[in-house]
């Protein structure tokens, strides 16, 4: 609505213009540009092309951990978050009872491709006008354009149109499975790897390292455990990759709709495999409730959340993982590339080497600028069922907030042969008393707005249609 107020003053100032300057010379007239868009005509030297770079990696972080993205709505739609929401976009996500006419994911959605697109035309540009640039420069490229490819196949049901864009006209692309998906993101790790290759610069080996992780990521979800860890052996877990964030720019996403806006809530026991991170008292997802210390020290004084005339909704759990606006996000870190190797070589029943990498991180956690008080060490649980459960636990306490859990939940079901039921929120218990119950999806269906794809297939009721729905 804004906008279409804007634009009619905009044509009532336009018509009032014209009408003052009949009697003139409408030849003198001077066209006006837009001083904040940058056509592909004016990337024509060195500057320019890195610009390119640098605006990607905005865009990228405005994706990933900047702002409302596809990790708090996958941690809605999985066990991390329960919506404080009157909002029904944020509500039939938590419900797992999605509508292709989502807004809300049709601009995370789309913000998944924005960074993708950027990093094609960055090398691109780079390629041409700076050709002489650090190798690192292009490798950061890959790595973005292969992080996101891997998020629309970790997140998106099966068949993901992959379009582009050359000289300023879309190229649509038809849909393409999942699999083919992440072998194309494993190939652009390899081409950044390949061009980043054995530099030693502190910018070289922090792209290898995050290529190097990525690619882990991307080999479990492909299923290709026995090649983790080969992936990640040389990248140490005091490595980082940390993204900054300001009042002044992005400020992180999970603090801002937790504990700012409190329309997300930090969930607990959500679900069957009882992921409780409101009361385990964990050091790694720490959280607080309004009126005790913690929550006062930040600054937290709302025990209700934005619904907060609705009794069914419970008061508000805050998270204190990124207690300020200012807080940096660990988007890669060495932690990761360890959790990769232990749920691999847990996958390779040879869980005594998974448990004390398990063990080894809780003895020294990795906090990268924080805290985290060491643990109690993890003993064998005993059988296959609880040991998987046990990893992917670790994992989710580790990795909170940060993207890893919802796929994590999906590839439960996927690789390890898991119901619905035995790893989703189910039943009639959706916040008490809101009706109706949990839905059953499992996946983030394609978009409406992909219906302008003239290449993606459209149903009878006009939404864009998935190969499948399977996890």
């Amino acid at each position: 609505m804004t906008m279409l107020k804007l634009a009619s003053s905009r044509q009532a100032a336009l018509a009032m213009l014209m009408l003052s300057l009949t009697a003139c010379d409408l030849s003198t007239f001077v066209e006006a540009t837009d001083p904040d868009i940058i056509g592909v005509d004016a990337i024509s030297n060195p500057t320019a092309a890195n610009a390119v770079r640098v605006g990607t990696l905005g865009r990228f972080n405005a994706a990933t951990t900047g702002g409302e993205t596809m990790f708090l709505y996958g941690g809605l739609f999985g066990d991390e978050f329960g919506t404080g929401d009157t909002f029904t976009q944020r509500v039939e996500t938590d419900q797992r009872a999605l509508t292709p006419q989502n807004g809300n994911i049709t601009g995370a959605y789309r913000g998944l491709h924005l960074p993708r697109i950027g990093a094609i035309q960055a090398r691109e540009a780079l390629a041409e006008f700076s050709p002489g640039a650090p190798n690192w420069n292009f490798g950061e490229m890959f790595f973005v354009e292969a992080y996101m490819l891997n998020l629309l196949a970790e997140y998106f049901c099966n068949g993901q149109p992959i379009s582009s864009v050359r000289n300023g006209i879309e190229e649509y692309g038809a849909p393409l499975p999942n699999a083919q998906i992440f072998a194309l993101a494993l190939a652009k790790v390899d081409s950044g790897l390949t061009r980043v290759g054995t530099a030693t610069t502190t910018n070289d080996v922090r792209v290898r390292n995050a290529l190097s992780i990525l690619k882990a990521r991307i080999l479990l979800n492909q299923g290709a455990f026995s090649a983790v860890q080969a992936a990640v052996a040389a990248v140490p877990t005091t490595y980082v990759w940390q993204q900054e964030h300001a009042q002044t720019a992005r400020v992180p996403g999970v603090w801002s709709f937790i504990n700012n806006q409190r329309r997300y809530s930090v969930a607990n026991n959500e679900g069957p495999l009882a992921m409780n991170f409101g009361t385990a008292n964990d050091p790694r997802v720490p959280v607080c409730t309004a009126g005790q210390a913690a929550c006062a020290a930040a600054g937290l004084t709302q025990s209700r959340p934005f619904d907060s005339g609705n009794t069914s909704v419970p008061n508000m759990l805050y998270q204190l993982i990124w207690s300020t606006d200012a807080a940096p996000v660990a988007l890669m870190s060495g932690l990761q590339a360890r959790l990769y190797e232990a749920e691999a070589l847990n996958r390779a029943e040879r869980f005594p080497e998974a448990l004390a990498i398990l063990n080894s991180l809780r003895a020294t956690p990795p906090g990268y600028g924080r805290t985290i008080a060491a643990m109690t060490p993890l003993t064998d649980p005993g059988n296959a069922a609880a040991r998987r459960n046990l990893v992917f636990r670790e994992k989710g306490f580790w990795l909170f907030g940060t993207g890893h859990r919802y796929p994590d939940m999906r590839r439960m079901m996927r690789q390890y042969g898991m119901s619905q039921t035995e790893v989703f929120p189910s039943g009639n218990t959706w916040q008490i008393n809101r009706a109706p119950g949990y839905g059953t999806d499992v996946v983030f269906r394609t978009p409406t707005a992909e219906t302008f794809n003239p290449l993606q297939p459209i149903g009878p009721d006009g939404a864009a249609v998935c190969l499948d729905i399977n996890p």
